[in-house]
């Protein structure tokens, strides 16, 4: 009882909802953290510590970057059952204001936790829905006259941790872990107390189809936030963001790009491992790239676990047009793929030829490399397709079926590639190095690797002008063509005018990767 004596005396439990509770006798592990909007917008971090839940106010909240000190002010111990509640707190009662349960999960401290509390200094672990990773909570000297101790709360470098110019968990993920509202549906007719944005206005939409995708309401149905829309089922927070700055080309104008053209994009991406590039605050500023999963991602994005070797790793699927309007909700600008699908990860479906000019190749001699193995692989009897990268190169993409494993189909890429570059040294090499590939194309075959990926047919990359990946015809192929001149903005007409898919013959193809014959010859290096 005494443990909970503060905690009580500051509340008159007749009055606000918040549970009177009691201290327990149990030895638990649970975490929570909640938004609240009292006198001014804090989140509550809370530690189950000697059957209460140890508490502190952290005016900023918790933040993802390594080494970012949080002032933590302690604050009295709440009961356990605390850490379930969600609600207004009335007005002129203690803390008076909307608490959102924000995360919850358990956490596990480094050494003795009653030790470390005592001595100021708290490392663990935690495994929230939002929060993972090791944290630190260290108090600081009390400064005179000062009636709370103040800690300060520090994310520790792992896995789990993000540079200063990644995105913000806050802002990313803001709605309730236990009923997926946000602050104001909580409160109906009553504002957070951060200042929100001006609801972005509807934007027409970039679709190849009729569809009116955006919807000024949130998940749950009720009136959305300031800076929130609705998207096919998924809602994209502040929709007015600008990605592309040069396009002027915002986060919903991409939303409804996707959906518009879900029909050519998806049987190119559902269930194959992805490698992803987020730029959050658009191209103009820092982009980074996520293979595993992160705090506060949607369900529409799937994390599967998959062998390894003798263990196991995770990594990243859709399977819906929700799946990747999650992905732009959390600032995914270029989607990336295995050459395998989850039903068969060891043995490839497709292998890629990716023809990179280097300095001082024109356009055309890169028409040229992808025909010229189009004539190679139509020797052994392949066929092949080609897409624009939305750079300045190509893909040859040869469909196969998923009998050989990795390691063939690396060795058959590599020996076509080297042999190209033996027969025209002048013209292609299969080194990386930059000094090397002045003048001549590099063929990199080593996308042919299990771990490897290649941009995704109907991606967009995060370049000047919003390009995107397009597959084409061979018969679309010519110098005339513009290597990036596919873009958001002129796609969903281009497929719209299509009186065929160009590479619909690939999910008729029948062919296996041929056997390996030794090779009689090397790439030269000069």
């Amino acid at each position: 009882m005494a443990k909970l004596a503060t905690y009580r005396a500051k509340r008159d439990f007749t009055k606000t909802s918040e549970p009177a509770g009691k201290a327990s006798r149990r030895r638990g592990a649970s975490f929570v953290v909640q938004k609240h909007d009292a006198s001014r917008l804090h989140y509550d971090f809370r530690l189950e510590l000697d059957g209460v839940l140890k508490s502190w106010a952290v005016a900023k909240g918790p933040s993802l970057v390594k080494g970012e000190k949080r002032l933590a002010v302690h604050v009295e111990d709440h009961p356990l059952d605390y850490g379930d509640f969600e609600g207004t707190i009335p007005e002129g009662q203690y803390g008076g204001g909307t608490v959102l349960l924000w995360d919850r999960g358990t956490w596990e401290p480094e050494g003795d936790a009653q030790e470390g509390y005592e001595k100021g200094r708290l490392t663990f672990r935690l495994d929230g829905e939002k929060l993972h990773g090791t944290w630190h909570l260290v108090r600081m000297a009390k400064r005179p006259r000062e009636k709370q101790e103040s800690w300060l709360l520090i994310k520790a470098e792992d896995n789990y941790a993000r540079a200063e110019d990644d995105p913000d968990i806050l802002d990313e993920a803001p709605l309730s872990v236990k009923t997926g509202r946000s602050l104001e549906e909580i409160a109906p007719g009553r504002g957070a107390a951060s200042p929100a944005k001006k609801k972005a206005p509807a934007k027409k939409a970039l679709s190849a189809k009729s569809d009116k995708p955006a919807k000024q309401v949130s998940s749950t149905g009720k009136a959305a936030t300031a800076s929130e829309i609705e998207v096919a089922g998924v809602p994209i927070t502040h929709p007015d963001r600008v990605l592309w700055e040069d396009q002027g080309l915002t986060k919903q104008e991409l939303a409804e790009f996707y959906l518009g053209i879900r029909d050519w994009l998806l049987p190119h991406l559902i269930d194959r491992p992805l490698t992803l590039i987020r730029c959050p605050g658009g191209t103009d500023r820092k982009c980074f790239v996520q293979r595993h999963s992160w705090a506060g991602m949607s369900p529409f994005i799937h994390r599967d676990m998959v062998p390894d070797g003798k263990s196991q790793s995770e990594v990243l699927t859709v399977r819906d047009i929700q799946g990747v309007l999650a992905l732009v909700q959390s600032g995914v600008l270029e989607m990336h793929v295995w050459g395998a699908t989850l039903s068969d990860l060891e043995r490839p479906d497709r292998l890629i030829f990716d023809f990179d000019p280097g300095e001082g190749v024109g356009w055309p001699r890169v028409v040229e490399g992808a025909v010229a193995v189009r004539e190679r692989l139509k020797a052994l009897g392949l066929e092949s397709f080609v897409k624009t990268t939305g750079g300045k190169g190509l893909h040859v993409v040869v469909p196969v079926e998923p009998k050989a494993p990795w390691n063939d189909a690396l060795a058959f890429t590599r020996d076509i590639a080297e042999a190209m570059a033996a027969d025209e040294p002048d013209r292609y090499t299969t080194t990386s190095v930059k000094q090397e590939r002045e003048g001549r194309i590099f063929i990199d075959y080593l996308r042919n690797n299990r771990e490897a990926s290649a941009v995704a047919p109907y991606s967009t990359r995060s370049r000047p002008g919003a390009p995107v990946a397009t597959p084409i015809g061979w018969e679309e192929l010519s110098p005339d063509l513009k290597p990036n001149g596919f873009t958001v903005r002129n796609l969903s007409e281009r497929l719209a005018s299509l009186k065929r898919d160009p590479w619909a013959e690939m999910r008729k193809v029948d062919q296996v990767l041929p056997e390996r014959r030794a090779s009689k010859r090397t790439a030269r290096k000069a």
